[in-house]
């Protein structure tokens, strides 16, 4: 019986790995289409999927002035299966969301 529950736990912690690394190299293939290739944003990875892959900032443009910043993904309030590229529409900078409202 000892035998089973340690070959459960190492099947979970194959599969926990497994799926980070599935999770990273989603990550990396739409950053490399989005930024290497000026490709499409859509589809993209989801924030959840981002973070287990251990992407914890989202360097972001403000669409109305172009500045930069950086966006910690642990505290964008949105469901963790929003996709990245859906976050586009609510990244503006303080200045210009008081502006458009």
């Amino acid at each position: 019986m000892n035998y089973l529950a340690g070959l459960a736990v190492e099947v979970t912690r194959l599969d926990f790995h497994a799926d980070k690394e599935i999770d990273k190299l989603a990550c990396e293939g739409w950053n490399m289409r989005t930024l290497g290739y000026k490709g499409p944003a859509q589809p993209s990875p989801g924030l959840g999927d981002a973070l287990n892959a251990g992407y914890l900032y989202l360097d972001v443009k403000c669409l109305g002035c172009n500045t930069r910043q950086t966006v910690a993904l642990n505290v964008v309030r949105r469901p963790k299966t929003t996709p990245i590229h859906e976050l586009e529409r609510y990244m503006r900078c303080r200045d210009c969301s008081e502006v458009r409202g």
